[in-house]
């Protein structure tokens, strides 16, 4: 019984290095297919948001697991909306675009970490 699984190991041409090697490249052959036909598509609008939205979510806060608010910006106006988890929406007020402050920039890790307290020296 051993014998005979020692011989159909040895008869694999390469054995387990290049089964794996021929994973790999089918692995790797089939990542830069996606990556192009998903770049091919995205050249031409599919799939994805385009440039020319009509509609932008300029920022959305939850208030609580069930309540959500959105600022929204349509065709130049800017709306403040609520949503509930039953689905309903909710035109709460229109927003003057010139009264909102700016968005602060985004810090990247570098500057959490700079901020973030030191360990204790002992």
């Amino acid at each position: 019984m051993l014998l005979q699984a020692t011989d159909a190991a040895a008869e694999l041409p390469g054995g387990y290095g290049l089964a794996l090697l021929q994973a790999l490249l089918a692995l790797g052959a089939v990542c830069v297919l996606a990556w192009a036909v998903l770049r091919w598509a995205a050249q031409r609008g599919l799939g994805g948001a385009s440039s020319a939205q009509r509609i932008k979510v300029l920022e959305r806060v939850p208030l609580d697991a069930r309540r959500t608010m959105w600022l929204v910006e349509v065709g130049g106006r800017v709306l403040l909306v609520g949503g509930s988890d039953g689905g309903a929406m909710t035109l709460l007020t229109e927003v003057d675009a010139d009264a909102l402050p700016p968005v602060p920039p985004k810090a990247s890790f570098a500057d959490v970490l700079r901020r973030a307290p030191s360990a204790p020296k002992e």
